[in-house]
């Protein structure tokens, strides 16, 4: 019997296209959009792009300018610790896809869908080279686009994975579609209609990405819920949740980030993307960070309401001083309703090694509290330490959440960008980790157990 091949769990579509396809795709544009990527390269890196030139040599069959756009366009090392840099490298990708004129001039619809099914296919190819038998895939449209150009999109991809099972292909194809966070109903409607539809035997879940900041969970109770009462109708065509968090989190405590992993996994997220949060070293992050008012009051709401568990854990919750600190914050949002007093914009916390120590406690109680939720974390560990900063690996979490036995599923994120494969991502986890030769095999087959259609019930 053949091997299934790996399980690749996080993947963003574009994400995974290559340099030499970017460049190509560059070069056959009519008007690549160059609007949208050289103000913001010259913003982040503080000299102008050469990347119109190098098109320009490629389009003259100067076979050295593959290799020098590849180095402009991978996310690497050099870059690691700037989620700026990181934007404006995947902005490159959207210079050279029609989608962004797509979403709103409809004469550039036809194009955009024709370059959906082109991707779509481009990357099962790649993923089929590299060892991958089964893949989800996730594709987000932004906030602004209209519900119609969500469905012909979506469609598309949908449509390309049908003919590719019909034809016996390998991978098999999957995809979560990734929902705004600022408003994720509109395109929910969307997505309900396509899980029911012939197409939706290959749509299993819905994705939060993008920008977290500013996103607490707690925003998407509603939606949340709102998928749970599809998935009790539709069994046959239950959707994960699968949602980014704890991966970014430059505007709040550790304290809260590790709050907002728990608080996804208790609203019945399925999988946790990155999640770093969670058992990252509180070493790794400095002496003082700053976070909102409303973001300290809801870390004092979930202390007060977890007090016991915490304490379990080693945290001492001092109830009265937080119960007085709570009518405190309360008291200034009265005096602010009734415009009085602003209160002040944000709360300052300095860490020490006994906060620190206190910190590594919470990570604790959290991932206990993950792990009895059911939820899986996925980790990407080349974008965690690029994008997450985490200039030492020693401080990657990794190793904690399989001492923990936090459920993990190793995964690649945006492969082409940072020009890795799933293989060398579970080979750096194996050499991190410590893992066996069997451990390794273990860890890369237990991707299999975690599947959208496994957690949801789809697949008994």
């Amino acid at each position: 019997m053949s091997s299934p091949g790996l399980a690749e769990l996080h993947l963003h579509l574009y994400g995974c296209l290559t340099s030499d396809h970017v460049l190509d795709m560059l070069a056959l544009a009519e008007r690549p959009a160059w609007d949208r990527y050289e103000p913001s390269y010259e913003r982040v890196f503080g000299r102008p792009s050469p990347a119109r030139a190098l098109v320009e040599r490629h389009r003259r069959g100067d076979a050295s300018a593959r290799a020098e756009f590849r180095e402009l366009f991978v996310f690497g090392e050099a870059d690691a610790g700037s989620f700026a840099r990181f934007q404006a490298k995947f902005d490159l990708i959207a210079a050279a896809s029609v989608i962004g004129l797509a979403v709103h001039e409809e004469e550039h619809r036809a194009a955009a869908l024709a370059e959906l099914r082109q991707s779509a296919r481009v990357v099962l190819d790649d993923q089929r080279r590299h060892g991958v038998g089964y893949a989800e895939q996730r594709f987000f449209f932004g906030h602004r686009t209209p519900a119609e150009f969500v469905d012909e999109g979506l469609r598309a991809i949908l449509e390309v994975y049908a003919e590719h099972h019909a034809r016996g292909g390998r991978p098999i194809a999957r995809l979560a579609a990734s929902l705004p966070r600022s408003n994720p109903w509109h395109h929910w409607e969307v997505v309900q209609r396509l899980a029911l539809s012939d197409l939706g035997v290959a749509l299993t879940g819905v994705d939060f990405c993008f920008i977290e900041e500013g996103h607490p969970p707690k925003e998407q109770r509603a939606l949340f819920s709102a998928v749970r009462d599809h998935n009790a109708r539709n069994p046959e065509r239950a959707l994960s949740i699968l949602y980014h968090v704890g991966e970014s989190f430059e505007d709040k405590s550790l304290e809260s980030a590790v709050r907002w992993v728990h608080e996804a996994a208790e609203l019945g997220a399925h999988r946790l993307g990155h999640a770093i949060a969670l058992g990252v070293d509180p070493a790794a992050y400095g002496e003082v960070r700053r976070e909102s008012v409303a973001e300290r009051r809801d870390q004092v709401l979930y202390d007060l309401r977890h007090a016991e568990g915490l304490e379990r854990h080693g945290v001492r919750v001092d109830r009265p001083a937080l119960a007085r600190e709570l009518d405190e914050l309360d008291a200034l949002d009265r005096l602010d309703a009734l415009g009085r007093r602003a209160p002040p914009d944000e709360v300052q916390v300095v860490y020490d090694d006994r906060r620190r120590a206190e910190v590594h406690a919470r990570q604790r109680f959290a991932m206990a509290a993950v792990r009895a939720h059911g939820a899986v974390v996925e980790v990407c560990p080349t974008s965690n330490l690029r994008i997450g900063g985490l200039r030492d690996p020693s401080h990657h979490p990794l190793r904690r959440f399989l001492e923990e036995q936090v459920p993990v599923v190793i995964a690649s994120d945006d492969p082409g960008i940072f020009g890795t494969t799933l293989r060398d991502e579970l080979a750096w986890a194996a050499a991190h980790a410590g893992l066996s030769a069997e451990e390794h095999d273990a860890l890369a087959a237990g991707a299999w157990r975690y599947r959208s259609e496994r957690l949801t019930g789809r697949d008994r």
